[in-house]
């Protein structure tokens, strides 16, 4: 550096000197030279001053301890020179008297050195800068990507942009292009520092008339220093917050958000950018003293954000709709299933949401054993999935079994109802051959007895007639009167004509078995069959490759039908190895069952005695006590009082048992 070539830099240095150099012409040829050179006679003229160089003599060096003169060097970028004979470190040393052209020289250098300290000292403050906004920057990429909730994330995206653009209000604007021929702009979210307004999601025609819009349609930045100043754009800005709250936006930066195939999801609006964090624009003036244009530094770092924020709001919004996949998926499959037993339709969801408002109330509750046993978010998602696919394994029941109407098949009815005929077939042709011998007066023939006999036969052919009524009457899936027992065993008794024309009972030991149920239509066989539909729902469930957080899912679905006392199903679980939520399902499977709809061999039963029902169940050990008492304590039925859940379906007439039938397969 030459002393003459670069007059605004030199302008900008200051030289301190002492008396002896001040006696020399170069003092004044250096400020001739746009160098303010000031002599100074103590250390606190020196302070004041701020020099880049320092000319030590003898009398400065008396007045200026060499300590001082040595922390100077380390802490403030100052160069000193000094007269070769002091006892001093310096950064370069003169002839004593201080030889013009050797100390023109050597001020040059010093000159050059401070210079070269100071871009040495901006550069690293620049790398500081640049390194801890990369930190930032991934500080700010790992929260984006942790956050679950959208609206929580967009707030997240605005309060990190308006800390890296130093500004006071910021938008987020999303793209929604489900109608290709209607593209609309959508008002997210805004914030603003310096003033409180109640904030209302807006929708707006995709335009290059609004900024946004424009950087939405043209993916290009908009940077404007003043929003009211705004010349030969096909964008203008938009008062109508200002004029409604009394604000002032004044510089604006808008950048488009791409995702990574490279189309706008959307645009991020950052306004009014500060010459200082924290500065509350109470008014326009204070606003126009304070606002400042972005400058280029900040659009990288709000360009990363930017990304950033693309990444972060595709993944929600990838997971809010496998979210919504999952849930319709299961809403579908349990309507499906459910049609497989359309006299019960909807109990899956209600068993659901009756299970939900059940766990609630045990958070709620103050019941100590429970206070460890908190069902937080993941618990309740696992079990309103597990009430709703409870009797999934319906499926893997076979049809024959599931919509067995009466205790005999139509075969098995057939068969008796042919042997009955054949028999009263085979009986009114004895009866005509002893007719017909009483008309032809057979010799030898005895009337009475023949009268007799023919009275007898016709009264084994209303017996007959008799049994078939018992027959269809025991058949019929309602409850079986005790006198029907011994009735059935006389049935059984009789022997009738088969198609060989050999006798054979008129109801074998399966048919006497199957008509002797007391209630219902199920013999054990087929309801073990029934039963079987909670395997097959864990088994099937098993097959689903459930998240972590819904792992649990099969076990606690394939345990609704345990007992706390071990006597449940399938596996006889007991106490604590029936997981909590399976012993809340359990709980309110069974009001279902009891409350939810008619079977034929009983009516649906009034919420009193469901009560009364679950009450005896938990005394017996069955169900948990405590979770029967919250049931009915804190009114949980009424979660599914004023909802509308069963289709009609006027077409499905046929009678269908119910896989979760409490009073057949938990009591028989």
């Amino acid at each position: 550096m030459k002393l003459t070539d670069d007059t605004y830099s030199l302008g900008k240095l200051s030289i301190a000197h002492g008396r002896s150099f001040a006696t020399t012409v170069m003092s004044q040829e250096l400020n001739q030279r746009q160098l303010r050179c000031v002599k100074v006679s103590n250390e606190q003229e020196i302070l004041n001053l701020s020099p880049a160089l320092l000319i030590l003599d003898q009398q400065l060096l008396d007045v200026v301890s060499i300590a001082t003169v040595n922390q100077w060097r380390e802490n403030q970028a100052l160069v000193v020179i000094a007269e070769q004979h002091l006892e001093v470190e310096a950064d370069l040393y003169v002839p004593t008297g201080f030889t013009k052209r050797i100390t023109l020289k050597h001020i040059e250098s010093a000159l050059l050195i401070h210079t070269q300290r100071e871009q040495q000292k901006e550069l690293k403050q620049l790398l500081s800068n640049k390194s801890n906004s990369l930190s930032r920057l991934t500080e700010i990429g790992i929260a984006l990507s942790a956050e679950k909730n959208l609206t929580a994330l967009l707030n997240r995206i605005l309060d990190e942009g308006r800390k890296l653009a130093v500004c006071d209000a910021a938008s987020l604007f999303l793209l929604d292009d489900h109608d290709k021929d209607h593209r609309q702009l959508v008002l997210k979210l805004t914030q603003n520092a310096s003033i409180e307004f109640d904030f209302e999601e807006k929708r707006f025609d995709l335009n290059d008339s609004s900024i946004s819009g424009y950087v939405a349609i043209h993916g290009h930045e908009v940077n404007i220093e003043d929003v009211y100043d705004i010349q030969d754009k096909p964008y203008r800005f938009n008062p109508v917050f200002d004029h409604a709250t009394g604000y002032r936006c004044q510089s604006l930066l808008a950048i488009p958000i791409f995702n990574y195939h490279q189309e706008i999801i959307g645009v991020l609006q950052f306004i009014n950018h500060t010459k200082q964090a924290g500065v509350h624009l109470s008014s326009h003036s204070v606003t126009k003293d304070n606002v400042i244009p972005f400058d280029k530094e900040i659009c990288p770092l709000l360009r990363a954000l930017a990304s950033q924020s693309a990444i972060a709001i595709e993944n929600r919004r990838l997971i809010e709709s496998i979210r919504r996949l999952f849930e319709g998926f299961v809403q579908a499959s349990v309507t499906a299933i459910e049609q497989r037993d359309p006299t019960t339709s909807g109990h899956s969801f209600r068993v659901a949401d009756l299970s939900i408002a059940l766990a609630d109330c045990l958070n709620n509750s103050n019941l100590k054993k429970y206070r460890y046993q908190h069902i937080n978010n993941k618990d309740l998602r696992q079990l309103k999935y597990a009430a709703l696919l409870h009797d999934f394994g319906k499926v893997g029941v076979k049809e024959s079994v599931l919509t067995k109407a009466k205790k005999l098949t139509d075969h098995q009815l057939d068969v008796i109802k042919y042997r009955i005929r054949l028999t009263q077939q085979s009986l009114l042709r004895q009866r005509a051959e002893v007719e017909l011998k009483l008309f032809n007066h057979t010799p030898g023939s005895n009337s009475q007895s023949a009268l007799r006999q023919q009275e007898n036969i016709q009264q084994q052919i209303s017996q007959l007639e008799q049994f078939w009524l018992d027959i269809l009457q025991a058949n019929e899936p309602s409850v079986l009167p005790e006198s029907a027992s011994d009735t059935l065993k006389e049935i059984h008794a009789y022997h009738a004509m088969d198609e060989n024309g050999l006798l054979t009972p008129l109801i074998n030991e399966n048919e006497l078995l199957a008509l002797s149920i007391p209630k219902g239509s199920l013999t054990p066989s087929e309801m073990d069959e029934i039963r079987s539909h909670v395997v097959h729902t864990e088994t099937f469930l098993k097959q689903i490759p459930w998240t972590q957080d819904l792992q649990d899912i099969p076990h606690i679905a394939g345990a609704h039908h345990e007992k706390i006392d071990g006597s449940g199903y399938p596996k006889g679980l007991a106490g604590q190895q029936i997981p909590l939520a399976s012993q809340i399902m359990t709980v309110c499977d069974i009001y279902d069952a009891l409350t939810a709809s008619d079977r034929p061999y009983k009516n649906a039963l009034p919420d009193e005695i469901a009560f009364k029902i679950l009450f005896n169940e938990a005394e017996k050990g069955q169900l948990n006590g405590d979770l029967v008492k919250l049931f009915i304590d804190d009114k949980v039925f009424l979660a599914i009082k004023d909802k509308q859940y069963k289709n009609d379906c006027n077409e499905c007439g046929n009678f269908h048992h119910h896989v979760c039938d409490f009073d057949l397969l938990d009591h028989h």
